[in-house]
């Protein structure tokens, strides 16, 4: 029923001549790695449909609740020693395997066509799950297309226990080695062994795919989205990973070679001197501080944001919460994620994001139709004003949590003054419905909103009358002031930060907010690029929230100048009229006065 035997490709023509390659792919985890390329063969199970006969319809689905529960006994079983190997954060990636085998979509309706078709299980569960992974892969967004690896994890687990093929479906590496693969799921990366894995090479996956977060957790350099990368190398070759500028070079030459052991080198010894500026204050040489905070997805990312030496989180994205399920998630169920975070950051802050769904980011749970320009369409404040249902749930939860720790409420996508007096009429609203309720809440907690439309910058006086603090949100902000989609690849040069239209518009929201005397952060991409750092700085950012494994190297170069000095630079920065002549005066400037630095 189902053919498990792997298909090798034979290489050995193609690769009898090596020839010296550049690719260039997303730079999923930094550092230096160099070593010889094992490529995992993780080619997909074959599925036939096969007729079932009454009399042994019963019987096919008792085959397949067995293969259910040994995989579930599989996935504990990884989970705990991921759990022993990484900690309890990471292995928690495996909580959302184990649901998808709760999951009556995935597993109740498979024994109901089984019964209804008579036709073989394995052939009923792979069509269930490539109709929920199709529709994935479908939303466009980065994040979704990374949990269909997680089903196909899943589901290929299953039909190897429904064949009763139990053992590993690939070779592991034998020495020391880079890791190929098209793609790489959770339980992919608990196979191998960690002390023989020098970094992981994908052609598939993006920032948020697990080879990107478990290379990050190892520490290990990593490059992915390389589209066709184990089709160009061959086992054996020698490879250079660049997880800094997303560069993996194939059989690099001498000169090549010698270039990036220094750099390897370099990187070793600059990733040292970061680790020992964790618990040191993000302060310039004269004393102006800076608050340094992470931006997180999940509860789980915490842990590693303190790690990193985050004194708070700048940005939580609650709609991870609602992402990749059918339902939408409970009151409760949100307090529990919200009230952990604050907990576990008390006495910092924890900037907690509303309701940004839309866009790219579709829920099933709330029927959001396709639309022509879905980012200029019905999507996050837009949405949370018309299901006020969903929005007071989301509310309620955040305040109730606001008692465990130090949280504050941002919402996003607010292009008006109006827009934002109601969704304030509504806040207050909740508020009072808690305290008729009896149910406490900090009363202090305070309101901003996310500003990352151009129509939010112009008014951004008007607005900062009535908040608590501004985020910049420079991701959209830099794709509506340009008019560029971010995702489009043949269009993608165009998007860039340093575009003097869209320093115009950060100056002018962190005047508007000095003004007013209150705070102004940012936590887009921008905000862990190096060459902005002294930039926004100098611009008079007082927060910037990034990644965490940016931290360290913000809080170095922050540490590196005196505010007077960030001052001059940004004021130079902003007179060029080219974003090409900003990033060169930038990077001229960082070089100048730190020499050479991995960046």
């Amino acid at each position: 029923m189902v053919n498990s035997n792997k298909r090798r490709r034979s290489r050995n023509l193609k690769c009898s001549n090596p020839e010296v390659s550049i690719l260039k792919g997303i730079p999923a985890s930094p550092g230096i790695a160099i070593g010889h390329a094992h490529i995992l063969d993780l080619e997909r199970m074959s599925v036939k449909e096969i007729d079932i006969e009454e009399s042994r319809v019963e019987v096919e689905v008792k085959r397949f609740e067995k293969a259910v529960a040994k995989t579930k006994k599989d996935f504990a079983s990884i989970q705990r020693k991921i759990a022993n190997q990484l900690g309890e954060e990471k292995a928690r990636i495996f909580d959302a395997h184990l649901l998808m085998l709760e999951d009556t979509m995935a597993i109740d309706e498979t024994v109901d066509r089984i019964k209804k078709q008579k036709k073989n299980a394995e052939f009923i569960f792979f069509q269930n799950l490539e109709n929920v992974r199709k529709t994935l892969l479908d939303t466009g967004d980065e994040y979704l297309r990374e949990r269909a690896v997680d089903l196909q994890d899943v589901e290929r687990r299953v039909l190897r226990n429904l064949a009763g093929d139990g053992q590993e479906s690939f070779d592991r590496p034998e020495g020391q080695s880079i890791v190929l693969a098209k793609f790489l799921t959770p339980s992919d990366t608990a196979q191998l062994d960690r002390n023989k894995v020098l970094g992981f090479v994908t052609d598939l996956g993006g920032r948020t795919s697990h080879a990107a977060i478990m290379a990050r957790s190892l520490e290990i350099p990593a490059v992915v989205g390389l589209k066709e990368v184990t089709q160009k190398v061959c086992p054996g070759d020698l490879l250079v990973i660049d997880g800094v500028h997303g560069i993996v070079i194939v059989n690099p030459d001498e000169r090549t070679l010698l270039e990036y052991e220094e750099k390897q080198k370099l990187f070793i010894e600059h990733d040292l001197e970061l680790l020992s500026l964790r618990d040191e204050p993000a302060a310039t040489l004269d004393g102006r501080s800076i608050e340094l905070q992470a931006n997180i997805e999940l509860p789980d990312e915490v842990e590693t944001a303190l790690s990193h030496g985050a004194r708070g989180i700048g940005l939580f994205r609650t709609e991870y919460l609602y992402l990749a399920r059918s339902d939408l998630p409970s009151e409760s169920e949100q307090y529990e994620a919200y009230a952990s975070v604050a907990e576990r950051m008390n006495p910092d802050p924890v900037v907690i994001r509303t309701l940004d769904l839309g866009g790219d980011k579709f829920v099933s749970g709330l029927n959001i139709a396709p639309e022509p320009n879905p980012y200029l369409g019905w999507r996050a404040i837009r949405i949370c004003l018309e299901r006020k249902d969903i929005f007071k749930m989301q509310l309620r939860a955040i305040l109730k949590a606001s008692i465990h720790g130090n949280i504050r409420i941002m919402f996003p996508m607010i292009s008006g003054l109006g827009e934002l007096q109601e969704v304030k009429k509504f806040y207050y609203e909740v508020q009072q419905e808690l305290r008729e309720d009896g149910i406490p809440f900090n009363e202090d907690c305070h309101i901003g909103v996310m500003i990352e439309v151009p129509a939010a910058a112009l008014v951004a006086r008007e607005l900062s009358q009535e908040v608590d603090f501004f985020s910049i949100g420079t991701n959209d902000l830099i794709q509506y002031t340009i008019a560029v989609d971010r995702g489009n690849e043949k269009i993608a040069y165009l998007f860039n930060h340093f575009h003097p239209a869209v320093l115009k518009f950060i100056q002018m929201i962190i005047t508007a907010g000095k003004e007013r005397g209150i705070w102004t952060g940012l936590c887009g991409e921008m905000a862990g690029d190096p060459l902005c750092v002294w930039l926004l700085l100098g611009m008079g950012l007082d927060e910037f929230s990034m990644s965490p494994i940016a931290l360290p190297e913000a809080k170095r170069l922050i540490r590196t100048i005196t505010y007077k000095e960030a001052l001059e630079i940004a004021n130079e920065a902003l007179s060029f009229t080219k974003a090409k002549d900003v990033e060169d005066f930038l990077r001229k400037q960082l070089h100048e006065r730190l020499g050479e630095i991995p960046l």
